[in-house]
């Protein structure tokens, strides 16, 4: 139980925090566009925020009684109520694409590339795009602070294989595309440094 105890400690909560901080500023400091699937990103955050989660609300709610009968066996339906709400969100979710590094201008540009490559036929309204072709339709979110970019479904009803196909054209587009590093990368890898040495700092101290 003393190890287990030791197990739930300030490091086990922001460890996971640290490395995701770590890893999205890794991601902006690079020179290249970076694209990411929304499930990629949606396990990235939910590995991110799990210690959070185990040492917050788990162990706040875990009944005494239960941790008294069972001893550490008691967590384990914790954990596995907490992968299936995970499991539901995820598959609740929406097609996405998260696009790393890219301005919306360049981006237009991309589109305009593979669209008459592709030779597909596009209604734009607004910042909304569908294509045909492929069966998708889609919102352009811009994060311009960040150079940040996301192509979100408007409606559940999406075909996947046509996702598919954007983002092997996109990532064909991105491969001659060399942008210059993100400078808010460092804030997150700042961040991450400060919240890992901050966890390490409160347990070695226990």
């Amino acid at each position: 139980m003393g190890s287990f105890l030791q197990f739930l400690s300030p490091l086990t909560a922001l460890g996971p925090l640290s490395i995701y901080l770590i890893f999205l500023g890794l991601v902006n400091l690079s020179s290249k566009t970076r694209l990411l699937t929304g499930r990629q990103d949606f396990i990235a955050l939910i590995l991110g925020v799990s210690g959070l989660i185990v040492v917050g609300p788990m162990q706040l709610f875990l009944p005494q009684e239960a941790m008294i009968r069972f001893g550490c066996t008691a967590w384990y339906p914790l954990i596995l109520l907490y992968l299936f709400c995970t499991m539901w969100l995820f598959l609740l979710n929406r097609p996405r694409l998260i696009l790393y590094n890219l301005k919306k201008k360049d981006l237009f540009c991309f589109m305009e590339h593979i669209v008459r490559r592709e030779k597909w036929t596009v209604h734009a309204h607004g910042n909304v795009m569908q294509i045909t072709e492929i069966g998708i339709q889609f919102e352009i979110i811009s994060f311009a602070a960040m150079k940040n970019i996301t192509l979100r479904a408007t409606r559940a009803e999406q075909s996947m294989p046509g996702w598919q196909v954007l983002r092997k054209a996109l990532l064909t587009e991105f491969q001659t595309h060399h942008a210059g590093f993100n400078r808010g990368g460092v804030f997150f890898v700042a961040c991450g440094l400060i919240v890992a040495a901050v966890g390490w700092t409160y347990t070695s101290s226990v």
